[in-house]
């Protein structure tokens, strides 16, 4: 790979992840249109592995679900943590693995515990001309868990 070939390269991955950041960080403050925006438009989506939804829908559909969903929380965090992108010319696989945090705006519904899950987001992008976009999604849960909240403890002036 010449020089200018493998710039090129970063920069779409860097590009590419950049767009997984602007879901996340979007989904999280509740701005709807960038989070649309990462989709090439009538793309459908499978979701049926976080919501109770068929695996063909349209993404801007899936988005206003979402959207409404999240309403039941006072804050969400998608943390991204792995993140594998093959590039292929104008084309792209990316997997996203994301810890998802979130804190009911009851603080007592289900007995004041936090549900949090580990989630993979596998995506096939392709070049536009708005740059990268994501032409098919699919999410998985690879596992779910409650988060007892709890007053912080110290021990010896160390947080436990």
């Amino acid at each position: 790979m010449k020089a200018l070939d493998e710039v090129v390269h970063l920069m779409d991955r860097l590009t590419i992840q950049d767009l997984m950041v602007q879901y996340f960080v979007n989904v999280d403050c509740r701005v709807w249109q960038p989070v649309k925006d990462v989709f090439v438009p009538g793309t459908l989506v499978d979701y049926s592995g976080v919501l109770p939804i068929g695996d063909a829908e349209p993404a801007e559909e899936v988005v206003d679900r979402i959207a409404a969903a999240i309403e039941l929380y006072a804050t969400t965090t998608h943390q991204m943590g792995n993140h594998i992108v093959v590039i292929d010319g104008d084309t792209a696989q990316a997997e996203t693995w994301v810890t998802a945090i979130h804190t009911y705006a009851d603080p007592e519904r289900n007995g004041g515990r936090l549900p949090i899950a580990g989630l993979r987001y596998l995506d096939q992008l392709v070049r536009t001309d708005d740059g990268w976009r994501i032409q098919h999604r699919r999410v998985t849960t690879d596992w779910r868990a409650w988060w007892d909240r709890r007053d912080p403890t110290y021990v010896g002036g160390v947080h436990q």
